[in-house]
């Protein structure tokens, strides 16, 4: 009996584990922003309603760019200028010449500019640091600071306490933040061993952790030396399928432009689940058809969970034996994921959609690999 007790505390571990890999931290990249077919922005990056977005969209928090106008005001804007994300607010017009930030007085950027949206209602100012910090609070989720500005970090930790995301480059910069804050840090990296990651991150202290957009940096055995000694581990926007593998080698934070993760305790507003004989059909086809003909969705999203057989890693290996293509392929709307399968696993890959109808998911070859390897997905969608 005691052997059969600690064989169960093994299994839930092992389980534990799994489920620790499969589902990192999601963080939304500028916060929940989001395009239309034209191209044009709906949701404007760096907004508040980008926050509100993406706190109903499930992400833990946002990140965000803090700059300086002329007059040393804060605000929230990624580029040096205005152009790719603002339009005058007279007219709405494209700016034609370089509009740089650190020329404009803050009076100047509220009166003169808004952010480009094709909705007339989301064609706010620029907002500050303050209003942006002020949404994040009120919708409770985590500010993430992409900030070289100390100042900044001094008004997140007045606002939250420890319970927000230092993100930048530099130890030493780094360093002067854990002088007076015990929030999470993320050092910015492009290169180097685990080894000499862990020995920067022991300069700075305290909760913390690297992101990189190297997405050749993170394999298995990284991240596993970075998380068993006790650091965060943030994928990047890593472009497709890196995101995906990046869960599978063990990231802890996912920084994203488009996938996200239910929220704890939040039901989606339409589920799909296909159980095996689902893979006989080339694709799942239109979700919006098959759930909610006729319905219109303004703003939706939706998270494809793919779990894997017990036995995949080796169906995979005897396919491969057999000259057979052994590879899970997914298209969700151009994206392109594909999986070769490691055992017993969760794999989450999810999309944003503006306007109906909403994205597909189809399964983009069929083969043995697909038919015996996956054992059930399921499609959740969520509007706004």
């Amino acid at each position: 009996m005691k052997r059969l007790f600690t064989l169960l505390l093994c299994c839930f571990a092992m389980l534990a584990a799994e489920a620790k890999i499969s589902a990192p931290r999601m963080y939304a990249h500028r916060g929940c922003w989001s395009k239309n077919e034209a191209g044009e922005f709906v949701i404007p990056e760096n907004s508040v309603a980008a926050v509100t977005a993406a706190a109903r969209m499930g992400y833990e928090g946002i990140e965000c760019d803090v700059r300086l106008t002329k007059d040393n005001r804060m605000v929230i804007l990624h580029d040096a200028t205005l152009n790719r994300t603002a339009r005058r607010a007279s007219d709405y017009s494209r700016l034609d010449k370089p509009v740089y930030l650190n020329q404009l007085t803050f009076e100047e950027l509220r009166r003169d500019y808004v952010l480009e949206s094709a909705d007339p209602a989301l064609r706010t100012p620029i907002p500050t640091l303050e209003e942006l910090l002020e949404e994040c609070k009120r919708c409770g989720i985590v500010p993430m600071l992409h900030s070289a500005l100390m100042e900044s970090y001094h008004v997140a930790q007045e606002m939250f306490g420890d319970e927000w995301i230092c993100f930048t480059a530099g130890v030493e910069h780094l360093k002067r933040v854990r002088e007076f804050s015990d929030c999470t840090i993320l050092l910015a990296i492009n290169d180097g061993t685990a080894e000499e990651n862990i020995a920067r991150l022991q300069q700075i202290g305290g909760h913390c952790g690297i992101s990189t957009m190297n997405y050749n940096l993170y394999t298995p055995e990284f991240c596993r030396a970075l998380t068993e000694a006790g650091y965060e581990v943030q994928a990047s926007i890593f472009p497709a399928p890196r995101e995906a593998y990046a869960q599978r080698n063990g990231v802890t934070f996912q920084l994203t432009d488009y996938s996200f993760m239910l929220a704890e305790g939040e039901k989606a507003d339409y589920k799909m689940t296909h159980y095996n004989g689902w893979y006989n059909r080339l694709g799942l086809g239109s979700l919006i058809d098959k759930k909610s003909a006729g319905r219109s969705f303004d703003y939706a999203g939706y998270v494809v969970e793919i779990k894997m057989n017990r036995k995949s890693a080796e169906i995979a290996r005897e396919c491969e034996k057999l000259g057979i293509d052994p590879m899970v392929r997914v298209g969700l709307d151009g994206a392109k994921y594909e999986f070769m399968p490691c055992g017993k696993e969760r794999i989450f890959i999810g999309r944003r959609s503006v306007g109906a109808p909403l994205p597909t998911a189809e399964f983009v070859s069929k083969n043995v690999g697909h038919k015996n390897a996956i054992r059930r997905v399921k499609v959740r969608i969520y509007e706004m």
